[in-house]
């Protein structure tokens, strides 16, 4: 055996147990290098409207500052009209600026002010409606006291949403400019979507996934209590650009509830005799009954996830935990799928699959399951690292980061615990880059001898 190959090989037999130290808040999909975006993005879905809260704790960043957008893209006479809605910020005491810009026939359409609002806190929102005959679009900004808006009309047959993940991100000014957080960053996005003239928290959560020609670095979100997602400064995947999933359709059997998150989220019940209905949170349980997330949305990367756009009604896995999933601490759910547990202030995200357990035994109702937030995949370290000392960009290389270990309860890291974590994150990969580094010399001496 190569002796080269060996002198990197053991190494890294004795670091990545080290790996397995380390939690993840969210399901991380890798796929590349390079900046990305940050807030609360959503699926498709048949909607007419995005109302987005938006609260600046502190705007610290090394560029100039950064733009707040809500995108969404229209399909219109099977053309794809690109509309936004966008804030600069420039703080509590300042009047902001807002503009509004409409992208179609090869140009951009656009109305920008200055308006005489001052606060921490503004809402933007889009609405749009189609009248036979064409689309009106409307933009709205308020800091809670004031209120302004805009119209557009466009003509034409509204086909619906089209193209990319609409929602609304934190990315660089304008003219495809790259915002820089620097510590302290802290802004929070909530969100909610207008169906037939109500409004709803969408069924799926997502940051990351570009949706605009602007993006950011140094940054990572997390979901929150309150459908608040928090986009703050972070640089322990720097150059990484990397896609999380915040929230996925969930549901879980509790007594003869059926509970389903996120909440305040529209869902579609049907039953076993034909009919069916819409319900919010919760519903009665009835076996055999079959729900799901109103709008037949689709998921990005939906062939690496479980089915979760789809739930019949069964009691197959009974899960205890220390910690409340959705308030119940003991409860069935009905499928392979992820959980979602508020720890930390933060929803961490938990499989339930009986072929991860290290705890799991048949009973006659179900398969029981005991859980805590303990994951990792070790092959992405590795991975991400060869493709960096390479200085390559992958376009093509997905892993979900999925639940690897489990442990008979759901702990609370410990703000000292998330430092030390992110210091062996820190040494691990530059060991990795070193050891890699060190085996490339030796067999580059083997090869070319001087």
């Amino acid at each position: 055996m190569d002796k080269g190959f060996l002198s990197v090989a053991l190494p890294l037999l004795l670091i990545l147990p080290l790996v397995s130290l380390l939690t993840y808040s969210q399901i991380n999909i890798y796929v590349g290098v390079g900046s990305s975006d940050y807030g609360y993005e959503f699926p498709i879905m048949q909607i007419s409207g995005i109302n987005s809260t938006i609260t600046y704790y502190c705007v610290n960043v090394t560029s100039q500052i950064p733009s707040t957008q809500q995108n969404v893209c229209l399909s219109i006479n099977n053309t794809q009209v690109f509309v936004q809605n966008v804030l600069w910020y420039y703080g509590s005491h300042t009047y902001p600026e807002w503009g509004i810009s409409l992208y179609y026939n090869g140009s951009y359409h656009t109305y920008d002010t200055q308006p005489v609002m001052t606060g921490e806190s503004y809402t933007l929102t889009t609405l749009w409606h189609y009248n036979g005959s064409g689309v009106v679009v409307t933009f709205y900004l308020s800091n809670g006291t004031d209120t302004l808006n805009v119209s557009r009309y466009l003509p034409g047959v509204y086909k619906g949403l089209a193209v990319s993940l609409p929602g609304t991100v934190i990315v660089g000014y304008g003219d495809s400019s790259i915002a820089c957080f620097a510590p302290g960053f802290n802004v929070s996005v909530s969100t909610t979507v207008e169906v037939d003239d109500k409004w709803y928290v969408p069924p799926a959560i997502f940051s990351g996934f570009p949706n605009t020609g602007e993006s950011a670095v140094h940054g990572r979100a997390y979901l929150g209590s309150g459908n608040r997602v928090f986009v703050v400064y972070n640089k322990t995947h720097e150059g990484l650009y990397e896609p999380q999933i915040l929230a996925l359709p969930s549901v879980i059997i509790t007594g003869n509830k059926v509970v389903v998150f996120p909440f305040n989220s529209l869902w579609v019940v049907r039953y076993p005799n034909g009919t069916s209905s819409y319900f919010v949170n919760e519903t009665r349980y009835v076996g055999g009954a079959e729900v799901c997330p109103y709008g037949n949305i689709s998921l990005p990367f939906q062939d690496r996830l479980p089915n979760v756009t789809h739930f019949r009604l069964e009691k197959l896995y009974y899960v205890n935990s220390n910690v409340p999933v959705y308030g119940s601490e003991s409860f069935y759910v009905p499928q392979e799928e992820y959980v979602f547990a508020l720890v930390d202030g933060s929803y961490e995200p938990v499989l339930i699959d009986g072929n991860t357990t290290i705890d799991l035994s048949t009973t006659e109702q179900a398969t029981k399951v005991t859980f805590t937030t303990t994951s990792t995949v070790t092959s992405t370290v590795t991975d991400y690292v060869t493709t960096t000392v390479a200085r390559t960009t992958v376009t093509s290389y997905v892993t979900v980061h999925v639940i690897t270990s489990i442990i008979t309860s759901i702990t609370q890291p410990s703000p000292s615990k998330k430092l030390y974590e992110g210091a062996i994150a820190v040494i691990v990969t530059e060991l990795i880059i070193f050891l890699l580094f060190r085996g490339w010399r030796v067999n580059r001496r083997k090869r070319y001898p001087s």
